[in-house]
């Protein structure tokens, strides 16, 4: 710490210290990190084989697609099917269907088959390398007996090529007439065809079928026909890797098991030496580099602290003189950095003394009128008031005598009223809920919609979360100026539809009404009313109030906009600020609909 801190030292002789106490670390994690990269390497080693082995597995998928569907084809076809079960009379005959079948025209469609091998019980049928009779070393073949039993289904396996002697991944399907097995058709898979798809420089590939049977292997500890036993310690579920647990191999072994159709295995074999190679490359690259790094770093840095030191000392020369009270200092630097930027800041913060007790004394004056504006919002609230408790008791009475003169629907109307008045006599400074605001509001529905009755209808949507904060006394003072201006000239199907929702970064508040709307000079009048910020005069808290206390409170660019139009209705849309300044966190939205009620 007295290194950093040292005040004998020049700005200059500190950030040299601090250069080389920066870069002896890094040179040290720098040889920290080639004696650790054998890791990394491996794991590049072993993604880019999960890379192949992803390849390697929608290649196997499209082959096995593509072969079923040349054998399903073959087994349906008629010439192959009418050759299987019509008796020739010589020889002569078989061999002219067989100048004329039909497997070349499947090898020339699907490059993925060497062979189409079709096995056959009849004793008398005149077989060839194509065409082979199933004796009973075939019959006790499991895929041979799966096929005739499962005659409708696919079975993937390794399948002997007795003219090479040479195992190959086949698929299988029976050859039927009318619903009876009349031999099984095998499609070998070419060999070449699978290298040429698995083929790779640095790894060892083995692939296999069922259970560890395989069908391609280009290692020479395991081979084509052969069958890998994998216990618990080489597990084929997803992608494993080991290291020299498998056949021997001394290395990483990476695993991958996936069924389409059959469960389908795929090894890869990769010799330690890969990744010995790659550490040794990359630790003459990155030494290079850190070596070049190093020299040009410390070139660098004597240049750039002789001229910083330089600028800070200029600086803190002219922050002396500004401290002792000469705000007559020239500014000369022209640099763009943030150098350049103090000199600036300085030079602005001379001007920022002067005016900022002007600007703390507006705030406040402001604050204290936005004060002013609540507590005259709410003394008209209580203008009427004289006696609370008076009147919450002669309410509770009224209601007693009309429920117990079973009057249930004036008793319920004299609660709605009593718990409205309440809650319009309790609201205090500063902000509510989203929800307590709607239930005000929805109460003072209720009980306009008793005295309306079927003349009036009103719905509450909110997509907006109920905890959203928001002033109080800003909806229902615009749902009763839709009633008293609006809804009360109708005489019957009038409507108030309140519509909470997102809009960017504002939440708007729409209050619309069908009823009579206004003139253009009505409205031109109101618009006017609102710029103004008039509530010199009426006796409710009028659309003025609650325009002014949002600008107040959120700033100009919120409040009320009305939209109107004579005889068709108005909407009155209030906007507020999706993430209010005075609260600690933005508000989540969440949608919430009231259903729609009479």
């Amino acid at each position: 710490m007295k290194l950093f801190g040292s005040k004998n030292s020049s700005i200059r002789n500190q950030m040299l210290i601090m250069f080389l106490i920066v870069i002896l670390p890094l040179f040290a994690a720098s040889i920290m990190l080639l004696v650790n990269m054998r890791s990394e390497v491996t794991d590049k080693i072993i993604s880019t084989a999960n890379a192949k082995a992803e390849s390697i597995r929608t290649r196997i998928a499209d082959t096995v697609d593509s072969v079923e569907s040349a054998m399903d084809m073959f087994a349906t076809d008629e010439n192959v099917i009418a050759f299987l079960e019509n008796k020739y009379e010589s020889n002569a005959d078989y061999y002219k269907y067989y100048s004329r079948g039909p497997h070349q025209r499947y090898l020339d469609s699907f490059p993925q088959i060497e062979s189409v091998k079709v096995y056959t019980e009849r004793s008398d049928f005149v077989c060839n390398a194509d065409y082979i009779f199933a004796d009973d070393e075939i019959k006790s073949q499991i895929w041979y007996e799966k096929a005739r039993l499962e005659s409708n289904n696919f079975f993937w396996d390794i399948v002997i090529d007795r003219t090479n002697g040479e195992w190959h991944l086949s698929c299988i399907k029976a050859i039927k007439k009318d619903n009876k097995v009349i031999g099984v058709a095998s499609a070998l898979i070419s060999d070449s065809w699978i290298g040429r798809n698995v083929s790779s420089e640095n790894s060892k590939s083995i692939l296999c079928v069922g259970n560890g049977s395989v069908f391609f292997s280009n290692y020479e500890g395991a081979n084509a026909g052969g069958r890998i036993e994998f216990d618990e310690s080489i597990s084929m579920n997803g992608v494993n890797v080991l290291k020299e647990g498998l056949l021997g191999f001394k290395g990483y072994t990476i695993t991958d098991n996936f069924n389409y159709g059959e469960n389908f295995q795929i090894i890869f074999l990769i010799p330690a030496g890969v990744a010995d190679l790659e550490i040794n490359k990359l630790s003459i690259i990155y030494g290079g580099y850190f070596c070049l790094f190093f020299i040009l770093s410390l070139l660098i840095i004597v240049l750039f602290t002789s001229v910083f030191s330089r600028r800070i000392t200029l600086l803190s020369e002219k922050m002396h003189a500004v401290a002792g009270g000469d705000f007559n200092v020239e500014f000369t630097d022209k640099g763009h950095d943030e150098i350049a930027e103090l000199y600036t800041d300085l030079e602005q913060m001379i001007h920022s003394m002067q005016t900022m007790m002007n600007d703390v004394y507006q705030a406040k004056l402001q604050n204290e009128e936005f004060k002013f504006v609540q507590m005259e919002a709410e003394f008209k609230a209580l203008a009427s008031q004289i006696n609370p408790h008076f009147l919450y008791n002669t309410l509770e009475t009224i209601r007693m005598k009309a429920f117990c003169n079973n009057d249930k629907e004036t008793a319920d109307l004299v609660k709605k009223l009593g718990k409205f008045m309440r809650r319009c006599l309790e609201f205090k400074d500063g902000e509510v809920t989203l929800r307590s605001e709607l239930e005000f509001t929805n109460g003072y529905l209720e009980l306009q919609a008793a005295r309306f009755g079927d003349r009036v209808s009103y719905s509450i949507y909110s997509e907006v979360s109920k905890d959203y904060m928001i002033l109080p006394l800003v909806i229902q003072p615009v749902v009763e100026n839709a009633f008293v201006h609006g809804i009360e000239g109708c005489k019957d199907n009038g409507h108030i539809d309140i519509k909470v929702y997102y809009s960017g970064d504002n939440v708007i508040i729409d209050v619309k009404d069908n009823g009579s709307g206004m003139s253009k000079e009505k409205l031109r009048e109101l618009e006017a009313k609102l710029r103004r910020n008039d509530t010199s005069s009426g006796k409710s808290i009028g659309l003025t109030n609650v325009n002014k206390r949002i600008k107040m409170y959120h700033g100009e660019q919120y409040g009320l906009t009305i939209k109107t139009k004579e005889g068709e209705g108005t909407t009155i849309r209030i906007t507020l600020p999706r993430s209010p300044v005075s609260r600690s966190s933005a508000a989540g939205g969440s949608i919430t609909t009231d259903s729609e009620r009479r």
